[in-house]
């Protein structure tokens, strides 16, 4: 099809009226600005804001944030006077949950906030705010997933938070709005059909990656502190390495999924987004348990497939980010052991477990995931769009996959077992490569993404091409139910890249571990970018 049919469909804007009149930025409502400056312990919390936001006088209750932007050689419009919007065209909160709506949410959850004789102490989120994915239940809000028939057919607001929204408000943190997603989660390229493209402050030609678009957006212009995404295969480590924020995936199961539309439970794990790696460690300590194990890391293994999934100028920059990692904390990183994720057998003195070739992964994934995503979604796809034909591009297509998978299965039910005990196979064989490979305090390193972000106006070919070689890398963690972090790469290199020239956006570098390490992850990637 042609380059821009995608982007600049009339279909965009269905149902978009509040794109001729922008809607006003959310503003924080007396009770909640005064609750922020008592618990940052100051008298002045709206300007404080402000001025963390980089929102000018002139623009601050317009809906729009001057954000700095990453200017490159090849894309002369990532210039610092980029207007990033909150609402409507290119921004990064949805319409449906709009300022008013934001501030009545705020009231509520400040008045329902546990208090001490009157006062609600400080929290581990004292002086945050935070934005929520739409997949995610607000009390107050409605929850429209990225789907316009999704939103139609959920016409009541939430009557109770998601766990992980509840434990961000006990913390102290104080809710900002709800952010753009792709249709259903569905989707790792952050546009959607329906409602746009979340403008990508750190590269505002190319995408911001997805499904959690508008949350790792909102964290890069700097209209909130901390953001939940969700990440099924990628949803969160995507979008964060495309926009040159910190990210992080918990181990599954972690983190609980209540309040949240599902997309493929046995993958889906409860995300979020900061723009350092101390304030993605504070969102730990609100959301995650203690560790399972009070084990330290001593040792790192580099994923050289991985890195030849990638293109050469990411490979190389995330080589020269291990390099950063050894000078920072040498007795994990200094001998970083080559490895592979894929293999016949051990790898130099690691005795590990054969698992198929990294380009096998992917098949086995989407064959998992689609048969999950019928189960989650199936029964309201064929009672409100039995036809597909309110979905977007791509995810249309994924959908009818999974239709098609269902009705093969039930015309032949023994070659629907082959497919899936021969995925299963794959996801176990790789599990248990992996957890080898963290077994014993190592951390595993890769690249989030096979490069930065692919341009806005990118052919449709050229964007599934990209998704697939994305899913190669991503769906390591899923089968393993391992927690990642990403960590931009410019956190890592500061003023020692040799080759950040060279690249069109942001890069990011996964640390991996191994299933309940989670806050000895968060503790590391801080005490490796401050």
């Amino acid at each position: 099809g042609k380059k821009n049919a995608r982007l600049f469909s009339p279909s965009r804007n269905v149902g978009r009226s509040t794109h001729d009149a922008q809607p006003r930025a959310p503003a924080m409502s007396s009770a909640s600005a005064r609750a922020l400056g008592a618990r940052a312990g100051g008298p002045c919390a709206r300007s404080t804001r402000t001025r963390r936001l980089g929102v000018s006088a002139s623009t601050a209750g317009r809906g729009f944030s001057r954000a700095r932007a990453v200017a490159r050689d090849d894309d002369a419009s990532a210039d610092a006077t980029t207007v990033i919007p909150r609402y409507g065209e290119g921004g990064c909160f949805v319409d449906h949950c709009d300022a008013a709506t934001v501030s009545r949410i705020q009231e509520a959850l400040l008045a329902s906030t546990p208090k001490k004789n009157g006062v609600a102490g400080p929290g581990c989120l004292s002086s945050l705010t935070f934005a929520v994915k739409d997949n995610l239940d607000v009390r107050g809000a409605r929850t429209g997933a990225g789907s316009p028939r999704w939103l139609a057919t959920h016409q009541s607001a939430a009557n109770a938070n998601a766990r992980a929204v509840d434990a961000f408000v006990n913390a102290g943190a104080v809710f900002v709005g709800k952010t753009q997603m792709d249709e259903l989660a569905w989707a790792l390229q952050g546009e959607n059909a329906h409602y746009g493209t979340p403008v990508n402050p750190a590269a505002p030609e190319r995408i911001p990656g997805g499904s959690s678009s508008g949350s790792a957006a909102a964290v890069a212009a700097g209209f909130c502190d901390l953001a939940l995404g969700t990440d099924t295969a990628g949803s969160v480590r995507v979008p964060a390495s495309y926009c040159g924020v910190f990210g992080f995936r918990p181990t599954h199961g972690a983190v609980s999924m209540r309040g949240c539309v599902p997309l493929a439970p046995s993958f889906d794990t409860l995300g979020w987004f900061a723009r350092d790696a101390k304030t993605l460690q504070r969102g730990g300590d609100a959301l995650l348990p203690d560790d399972a194990c009070n084990e330290s890391f001593s040792r790192a293994v580099l994923a050289e497939d991985a890195l030849e999934a990638c293109d050469e100028v990411t490979a190389d920059i995330v080589r020269l980010c291990v390099e950063r990692l050894a000078a920072k904390n040498a007795r994990v990183f200094r001998d970083a052991q080559r490895v592979r994720l894929g293999g016949d057998g051990g790898e130099g003195s690691l005795a590990l477990p054969p698992a198929p070739a990294l380009s096998e992964w992917w098949d086995a994934f989407r064959a998992l995931q689609t048969r999950e995503v019928w189960s989650a979604l199936g029964s309201w796809i064929e009672a409100h769009d039995d036809t597909l034909e309110g979905f977007g591009p791509g995810v249309r297509d994924r959908f009818a996959a999974a239709r098609d998978a269902c009705r093969n299965a039930q015309d032949d039910p023994e070659a629907e077992l082959r497919i899936v005990a021969r995925s299963l196979a794959v996801r176990q064989s790789v599990a248990a490569r992996l957890l080898k490979l963290a077994k014993d305090g190592a951390v595993v390193i890769l690249p989030s993404a096979p490069g930065p972000p692919i341009p806005r106006t990118s052919a449709a070919e050229e964007v599934e091409a990209f998704r697939a070689s994305q899913l190669r890398l991503t769906c390591a963690a899923g089968f393993a139910g391992a927690p990642q972090v990403t960590i931009p790469a410019a956190a890592l290199m500061g003023n020692h890249s040799r080759a950040g020239g060279r690249l069109s956006g942001p890069v990011g570098v996964s640390l991996m571990s191994a299933p309940g390490t989670d806050k000895a992850l968060l503790a590391l990637a801080r005490e490796l970018t401050e």
